[in-house]
């Protein structure tokens, strides 16, 4: 071939020649397989161009084609079990088909439907992925969770070769190579990244290398060859399913269309080049040697065609008669009940639209829970001993809690807040993961998605930036995406916040990222009681939530915490201080600060109410405006950055609601909007308890 891909690591394992003629050892199969795998491939392709002819006639959106990945997706889809997962990206129908999923559930999601009947654990497969390489750290902690509860799966997922060049890629592989977990990595390498080619993705010979470094097999085998795809496939799962490790199959293959119906090939690559690859054709490939052996005709050719066309059309004609949902369906399945915040929202907009209300049953909404003190013995404990007892008693009631981590294990830790945890269970459930924190989130995820809790550390704030987009794209968009038919029941926490005097991505306060990206509960303890109650009722949600610890308060004080088991509802407020006078509004390391600040101007004869928000989203709207309602005056306190943070969009939404009760305007105080300072200057960037006060003060008497 003359394409810009070239290979001069060996030659890729080949079983059927061009022309149909069986010249390496027979992988196996029957002969009723053999008519199985091409009744397969027939289906896909044919499905294949039928997509791409309605999506030009406006029946369904952009749509990425796979004509000539046909035996990578059929030959392997066909080599695992029924007990095993697999995580796609975005062009592996013909495996979909393979798993015998309805034509509309895929075509539902080229349409634009939302994902209702794509049920991942009957259909064994997760939800196409569009981020690239970024499921590969799923497969990966799917497959490491399921083998600890003792399940027999093998995950697979598939990828092209533009993918290697992203992050999860190599810690996909390297997460899976230390743990040695059952999983096959399938990389579809067609010679282009959309237009990008091969030698201009990697200097390596070929991907299939790349798995030495990474502690696996890696195995080149001629893509547009089902058999030998189904070879090597085979094998991989026999060897991740004996406990052998994970394996990289690296399928040299070739896309004869555009990458999707967006794009125009022409501009990249020669008719001449896809002419040279037409020869090497799987469909044609397959259909010759069931000719040679008198198991295919044209007969049977003609009838496959029209009942493909068949299934196609009607499923195509069901989705196109199916009733689109309606607007409310907008915030279904974004949380595993839907909060207020998003259910005023919603109202909003039907609103404007001059359309009615939704009344969700009471099921359907998130109904926080009245806060009930606890009672029983207590421990003298600081917040970090607090968080340690929540995770050790969530740990001895649920055996799938896994805890995962840079240091988590021997040294508990940098800050020591998981001490302890590794002894009483083991390096199973609290691993000292491999220094990635994409991996380390994208692994929880899958260990998720498999039916485990998880813990997910990261060491310090400003090492979750590399993590961001498992945050964005996965961690809180999973339920919606597969309309509730998959839960991330995950925790990401990390030490957060300024004032230990640290030196940069160590003071960071990024919790407004985190407000912004849907799907996801974000708390912010005050005190050791708090703290506790709160990492309970994370360990217990349905939902992602993202644990911010204020570092500075690890070790600031202690408290009488109850020693037993309690939660605090996750989305209640705390008023910490009663007041008539103005209502102060904060959380985290802030809160006693602002306690600080309402004791001096109370000598002054100001009466200020501080109220602790605890879970910053979604926040507790009502706790807030019945006290601004009562005082008339609002100062809202965060530590970092002022521009669309947290205070700001409490700011918004108050004035909107609850304006003519206000009898001054809103006053924000924050730092800058500039990087966090070095220590030796990060006094001047810290807010103070004087500083609050004197915000009081020109709050109270604007």
């Amino acid at each position: 071939m003359t394409s810009d891909v070239s290979y001069s690591l060996g030659e890729p394992l080949q079983l059927l020649t061009p022309d149909g003629v069986l010249v390496g050892p027979h992988p196996g199969l029957d002969e009723k397989e053999l008519v199985e795998m091409y009744r397969l491939m027939v289906l896909s392709r044919d499905f294949d161009r039928r997509a791409v002819m309605a999506q030009r006639q406006g029946r369904l959106g952009t749509y990425a084609m796979l004509e000539g990945h046909e035996a990578v997706q059929i030959g392997s889809a066909m080599a695992f079990g029924e007990n095993d997962f697999i995580y796609p990206g975005y062009r592996e129908h013909g495996v979909q088909l393979a798993f015998n999923m309805p034509h509309d559930v895929i075509l539902g999601y080229w349409r634009g439907h939302p994902n209702q009947d794509w049920d991942v654990d009957r259909y064994r497969m997760m939800t196409i992925t569009v981020p690239i390489a970024s499921q590969l750290p799923h497969a990966v902690g799917h497959a490491y969770a399921a083998r600890l509860r003792g399940e027999d799966t093998v995950t697979g997922t598939y990828f092209g070769d533009g993918a290697t060049s992203e992050t999860d890629f190599h810690s996909g592989l390297n997460f899976a190579g230390v743990w040695n977990t059952p999983t096959v990595f399938i990389c579809a390498n067609n010679g282009y990244a959309i237009s990008v080619p091969y030698r201009k993705q990697t200097a390596a010979e070929s991907v299939a290398q790349k798995a030495i470094a990474y502690g696996m097999r890696g195995v080149q085998v001629d893509g547009m060859d089902p058999l030998a795809m189904y070879q090597v496939t085979k094998e991989a799962v026999a060897r991740a399913r004996s406990g052998d490790g994970p394996t990289l199959i690296e399928a040299i293959c070739y896309r004869y269309g555009p990458h999707a119906t967006a794009d125009d090939p022409t501009r990249y690559r020669s008719e001449s080049e896809v002419e040279e690859w037409r020869p090497l054709d799987p469909v044609l490939r397959m259909s010759r040697l069931l000719q040679r052996r008198r198991l295919w005709n044209d007969e049977q050719e003609q009838a496959l065609l029209a009942e493909s066309g068949a299934l196609f059309d009607s499923a195509l004609a069901r989705l196109e008669r199916a009733e689109v949902p309606g607007r409310d369906d907008i915030v279904r399945h974004t949380y595993d009940r839907i909060p207020q915040i998003l259910e005023d929202q919603l109202h909003d907009l039907q609103r404007l639209a001059g359309e009615p209300e939704t009344v969700f049953d009471d099921a359907d909404r998130w109904i926080v829970e009245e806060e009930i003190a606890p009672d029983g013995p207590t421990e003298n404990w600081t917040m970090a001993e607090a968080i340690n007892s929540a995770m050790q008693q969530a740990m001895e009631q649920d055996d799938d809690l896994i805890l995962l981590g840079e240091d988590v294990g021997l040294s508990g830790g940098v800050f020591r807040l998981t001490e302890g945890l590794q002894q009483s269970f083991g390096e199973g459930r609290v691993i000292d993961s491999p220094l990635n924190e994409s991996g380390i989130l994208g692994a929880a995820i899958g260990m998720a998605v498999s039916g485990s809790r998880t813990i997910a550390e990261v060491q310090f704030e400003g090492f979750v930036y590399p993590a961001f987009d498992q945050v964005a794209s996965h961690l809180g968009r999973i339920r919606f995406r597969s309309r509730g038919h998959a839960s991330v029941p995950v925790v990401l926490r990390f030490p957060n916040g300024a004032g230990i005097g640290a030196h940069e991505h160590h003071c960071d306060s990024p919790e407004a990222y985190f407000t912004h990206a849907p799907g996801l509960v974000v708390v912010i303890p005050s005190t050791p009681t708090d703290a506790k109650g709160l990492m309970a009722a994370a360990l217990e949600s349905s939902d992602p939530v993202v644990f911010m610890e204020p570092k500075v308060l690890y070790r600031a004080e202690r408290e009488d915490v109850p020693s037993d088991h309690f939660t605090i509802p996750l989305g209640r407020a705390r008023v910490r201080r009663g007041g008539t006078d103005v209502t102060i509004v904060t959380y985290g390391a802030m809160v006693t600060l602002a306690l600080q600040a309402a004791e001096d101007v109370a000598a002054e004869g100001v009466s200020a109410e501080v109220i602790d928000l605890r879970t910053i989203y979604p926040w507790d709207f009502e706790t807030v405006a019945e006290s601004v309602e009562r005082t008339g005056r609002l100062l809202l306190v965060q530590e970092p950055q002022r521009s669309g943070g947290v205070a700001a969009e409490i700011a918004a939404t108050i004035a909107e609601r609850c304006g003519y009760s206000l009898e001054a305007p809103i006053r924000r105080l924050a730092a800058t909007d500039a990087p966090w300072p070095q220590f030796k200057i990060e006094k001047h960037a810290l807010l103070t308890g004087e500083q609050i006060a004197a915000a009081i003060r020109e709050t109270v008497n604007s």
